[in-house]
């Protein structure tokens, strides 16, 4: 079945608009359990509790409230949250500059999304995608996706565009929460025995395909075991590995 796009856009800067779909990029696979009565292994319902009512409340009783400090709401509509939304009925994904890729830290990446070229747009769509692949350069700019407005990135992918959807400066944490042992002294043959253990487990190109998710692998097997019958197996022991290196005993 052919994948089906979440949302329009144009991608827009100067004069230039180049109309094109969104496809999530990526899907999670991660395990996940429903709870049972024990009992009769029937799925629970989880229901809506008041503690000061003492009961069960319907969904239609529930509003919208903001905290502004603890205990206190203020009260928002459906309406007035409406009314707040950003304003996107153009679909633009405004670009607002163009930078190289390596001046965006990795930390800032949120979402993933595929860029396919609409009806009519392919040759721009390629135009700019090798102009930005021979200039290596990626693109940010603004795009209102489910009335929020994000701060998003375009660069080029398999011969494509990818558009990724970024944090903000402040949902980032700083650094300088953090220890980070900026005063320990080191010294220059420390360093260089450190860098020599990095070069010995460094590679060319990263290789995603090598990476498994060995729990959920494991969970899946031990439930087709349960279903024929099987008593489910402990999961195997770790393969032997070659001499583990302590680094600071090396240093």
């Amino acid at each position: 079945m052919a994948a089906r796009p979440i949302a329009n856009g144009n991608i827009s800067f100067g004069l230039v608009s180049i109309p094109v779909k969104l496809f999530s990029a990526t899907r999670s696979k991660s395990v996940s359990f429903n709870l049972l009565h024990e009992k009769d292994r029937s799925r629970i319902q989880q229901k809506i509790y008041c503690p000061v009512d003492d009961a069960i409340i319907d969904r239609s009783e529930l509003v919208r409230g903001y905290e502004i400090e603890k205990g206190r709401y203020v009260v928002f509509t459906d309406e007035e949250l409406k009314n707040l939304e950003a304003s996107g009925s153009d679909h633009a994904i405004e670009i607002t500059e163009f930078l190289p890729l390596r001046e965006v830290d990795p930390v800032y990446f949120e979402e993933a999304y595929f860029l396919e070229s609409d009806h009519g747009a392919g040759k721009a769509y390629r135009l700019l995608t090798d102009a930005m692949t021979s200039t290596e350069r990626v693109a940010l700019g603004r795009y209102t996706m489910r009335g929020k407005e994000h701060l998003v990135l375009l660069r080029p992918y398999a011969k494509g565009l990818m558009l990724h959807t970024l944090y903000y400066a402040d949902e980032v944490k700083a650094a300088d929460e953090f220890d980070r042992s900026l005063n320990e002294a080191i010294k220059e043959a420390e360093l260089t025995l450190a860098k020599r253990l990095i070069d010995d487990l460094t590679h060319k190109k990263f290789d995603p395909s090598q990476y498994h998710d060995t729990y959920r692998e494991r969970v899946i097997e031990a439930a087709q075991q349960k279903v024929a019958g099987e008593e489910v197996t402990a999961a195997p022991k770790p393969a032997e590995r070659g001499q583990v290196i302590d680094l600071m005993a090396a240093l």
